[in-house]
């Protein structure tokens, strides 16, 4: 009986096709990825040894090198079609989610011991000829023991199509729809074929059902990063879903460039993706040199996610090595002295953290919580700080703050060189959390910026300043003026001029006994509302301090430019007088400003050589704990009468 060969010539362009589709789409990275690789890949070889076994035998008699290679093929031709049954199985796993199960023994069990038993069955057919038999004369021809070589693509098939079923909450319809059908048609054209042999239907029903799974399941906009040539956030996104929704045990290693920001703007977008990708790819030597089952994703512009299927698995000393070997690998991208600084973290899912979008959220910031030598941290180490606690709790905490005025008012005293007393004091906001106790400007200001709410918290500021000067005698105490902060939200009202002439009526407090602070972020962010603003307020008699000097972006032109009354010099540059360079650039920015007149104020002053050294290169004001920590009004006031009185 002659054997119709069209059907198996049709399959193999098309799984030529999708191979060489695989690899234009990029859809080589993640495991999901390679297993649909690894499938084509059998299927194709399945089709070509099927296509020449039955051309051997199509002249006869048969040459014995003839009847040679017919077994040598057509035993390879089962190897394939079986293994290619076996690696979707595999596949099934990994689309779902679900990859973790294999390690069961049943399921184990299952899906090996059927395909032990097909390797058995196949060696012993030289010795009993009970699978098939190959003569000179009649060709090939089946054996009773055929069926069990269908058996266990059968029992693959059946197991495949339940498993999906069972799995469906894991997959959209269309999905499920395109996985069931290749498992659907091999149970068919296997039941087919085993009745009609002559017609060669099994591979031209994958090669079809395949090419719904690489249209339908791997898109590749949703699962890769062309840029840098891996899995995208969208497919991690995807990944974490189903790891909670199946409460399996997994351990991801989230990783932050925290220098993102200057890389891309030193090397250019290009260059600095393609130096991300050549992080990416170290990671997966690593790993692959590991054995470990792992998938890498990216989300810009420089945080990298590994999903490790190995519960065990020392996320921690994996990443001091490839820690080691970026710094050594890397060297040649970096001569100009840029260099990554990328933090990791060990995260353990479910264990550390179980709900979806606080894992997206940790493993975004992370490197917040760290300190700055800090290269890697538990998830659990970090979850366990009180600052963590408060950040994860801050909405709560900023609504309770704001409806429950949980809000206070300290003062820093600022000591003048050449009065020799405190003539000025900085307003700065305190939160006390009836919950968390005492919250960090810098924890809550940032996010309160984020949220939307900053307005409120500086109405609160502007309103209780205003009071403490209104119920207070200046002159009594020695003060001029005291000093507050705007946000850049608050320089961009246009309301803020008349808000302050508002309060100034209501408290009957001069506009020169305020001094109003901006950052040096907040001058580079200025637009027209901003400078309308500011040229109001100092038409109105407001004066104005640069606050944070140091940190920014600011020149000396763009400085002249602006109404300020004083500059005042951040800490860092304090800190760094250490050093005889830091006292140079020190001394130099001192005298510059006094050049163009901008009195000075040198923030973070502590200890008694900085104070003698400020005061001998000129600097006007100081700030800091030398003197004292911001204080509550009450004893801002008595600090002032102590230290102000003339016989101090």
């Amino acid at each position: 009986m002659q054997t119709i060969l069209y059907f198996d010539i049709c399959a193999i362009p098309i799984f030529v096709i999708i191979l060489i589709t695989i690899f234009v789409r990029k859809l080589t990275k993640g495991k999901s990825n390679l297993l649909f690789l690894a499938l084509i890949t059998l299927s194709l070889a399945a089709t070509v040894t099927d296509v020449i076994t039955e051309l051997l035998w199509r002249s006869l008699p048969m040459q014995p090198a003839e009847i040679l290679f017919g077994n040598i093929f057509i035993n390879l031709y089962y190897l394939f079609r079986t293994s290619s049954v076996l690696v979707y199985l595999f596949f099934i796993f990994s689309v779902t989610g679900t990859w973790y199960r294999i390690r069961r023994k049943r399921i184990k069990a299952l899906m090996f011991v059927p395909y032990a038993i097909l390797l058995l069955t196949l060696l012993s057919n030289a010795f009993t000829g009970a699978v098939y038999t190959i003569r000179a004369s009649t060709g090939y021809s089946r054996g009773p023991m055929i069926t069990v070589l269908y058996a266990v693509s059968l029992l693959y098939a059946f197991f495949g199509t339940f498993y999906l079923i069972s799995c469906r909450r894991f997959l959209t319809v269309e999905k499920l729809i395109s996985l069931l059908s290749l498992n659907l048609m091999t149970l068919g054209s296997a039941i087919w074929q085993y009745f009609f042999p002559q017609y060669l239907i099994e591979m031209i029903s994958s090669a079809l059902a395949t090419v719904l799974i690489i249209l339908f399941v791997l898109r590749p906009e949703e699962v890769s990063d062309a840029s840098v040539d891996t899995l995208s956030f969208e497919a991690y996104k995807t990944e974490l879903r189903k790891v909670l929704l199946t409460k399996q045990k997994v351990r991801i290693a989230a990783i932050q460039i925290t220098n993102a920001a200057e890389l891309r703007s030193y090397l250019g977008e290009e260059r600095y993706l393609s130096y991300v990708a050549h992080v990416i790819k170290l990671l997966n030597s690593m790993f692959i040199r590991e054995r470990i089952f792992f998938n890498i994703y990216f989300e810009h512009p420089g945080n990298i996610y590994i999903i490790v299927d190995t519960p065990d698995y020392d996320i921690r000393d994996a990443y001091r090595r490839l820690y080691t070997e970026l710094r050594r690998r890397l060297e040649q991208m970096d001569a100009s002295g840029e260099r990554i600084r990328p933090k990791g973290c060990g995260i353990r899912i479910p264990d550390d953290l179980n709900n979806f979008d606080d894992i997206i959220k940790f493993g975004r910031e992370f490197a917040d919580h760290m300190g700055g030598d800090t290269v890697f941290a538990d998830a659990a180490d970090i979850i366990c700080s009180q600052d963590y606690k408060i950040v994860s709790n801050m909405d709560a905490i900023l609504n309770r703050a704001i409806s429950g005025s949980l809000f206070r008012m300290y003062y820093q005293p600022i000591y003048s060189f050449d009065r020799g007393k405190f003539i000025s004091a900085e307003a700065l906001i305190r939160l006390f959390d009836d919950e968390f106790g005492f919250v960090s400007p810098a924890l809550f200001i940032p996010a309160a910026e984020k949220r939307g709410v900053i307005l409120p918290i500086g109405d609160f500021v502007l309103e209780e300043v205003h009071r403490f000067i209104s119920e207070n005698d200046f002159d009594e105490l020695g003060l001029e003026y005291i000093e507050i902060n705007l946000s850049v939200a608050q320089c961009l009202q246009d309301e803020l001029p008349e808000k302050l002439a508002a309060l100034s009526d209501k408290y009957g407090v001069s506009p020169d006994k305020v001094n109003l602070e901006i950052t040096e972020t907040t001058y580079e962010e200025m637009g027209s509302t901003m400078s309308v603003n500011l040229k109001a307020l100092a038409d109105m008699g407001y004066t104005f301090s640069l606050d944070d000097y140091g940190t920014g972006y600011s020149n000396m032109q763009r400085v002249s430019r602006l109404p300020l009354k004083m500059i005042k010099l951040d800490k860092s540059l304090v800190d760094d007088m250490i050093s005889e360079d830091g006292r140079a650039i020190m001394r130099n920015t001192v005298k510059m400003m006094r050049d163009i007149d901008k009195e000075l104020v040198a923030e973070g002053v502590e200890t008694k050589d900085r104070l003698d050294d400020l005061h001998e290169m000129g600097c006007h004001f100081i700030q800091g704990y030398y003197f004292s920590k911001p204080l509550p009004p009450a004893e801002f006031v008595s600090f002032l009468k102590t230290h102000n009185s003339p016989a101090h």
